[in-house]
């Protein structure tokens, strides 16, 4: 019985921290200044590829209305990135609210893990074998060489192609 208390008391003492080791979504930025589709808080792309990618999504929200946000973190702290990104995109609002059309990729530098979450309005054309398709064939190829950028770069070229025609810009 002393035993089963010290472990008791042990895994008392450890579940507060394994609770706690979880990532805290970042308040959806407010200011006009601060809005835009790259977010780039491990700071892996240099300032120009940053531009570069973000000018042609939001060029791409504008024609269209849907809505790709890239997210890079450092690291997922314990969550699971399948979760994660979904929630995010959630608790941002990613893409139109009457439409769902939003698209969430998530990008953790410290465990190579990357996710795409689509929006419900767009789940019927990425589906979960597609996703992993562009991820595998077209995304993780380009991280592997290094180059975060043109696998991003690469990656939402492809999910444009693939939403080509499905929503207008209002």
């Amino acid at each position: 019985m002393n035993l089963y208390k010290k472990l008791l008391t042990l895994v008392l003492l450890i579940l507060p921290l394994v609770v706690s080791a979880q990532f805290n979504i970042p308040e959806k930025p407010t200011k006009a200044s601060e809005q835009t589709s790259v977010f780039d808080y491990a700071n892996l792309l240099t300032s120009t590829q940053k531009q570069q990618l973000e000018q042609k999504l939001i060029s791409y929200a504008d024609t269209t209305s849907t809505q790709i946000v890239v997210a890079i973190i450092p690291s997922l702290n314990g969550e699971y990135e399948g979760e994660l990104a979904p929630k995010w995109a959630h608790k941002w609002g990613v893409g139109q609210a009457d439409k769902d059309n939003g698209v969430f990729i998530l990008l953790a530098e410290k465990e190579r893990k990357i996710w795409i979450a689509p929006g419900y309005g767009v789940e019927h054309l990425l589906t979960a074998g597609i996703n992993g398709e562009i991820i595998r064939n077209f995304i993780i190829p380009e991280f592997k060489k290094g180059d975060y950028f043109a696998g991003l770069d690469i990656g939402t070229n492809k999910l444009m192609q693939l939403f080509s025609g499905t929503y207008k810009g209002s």
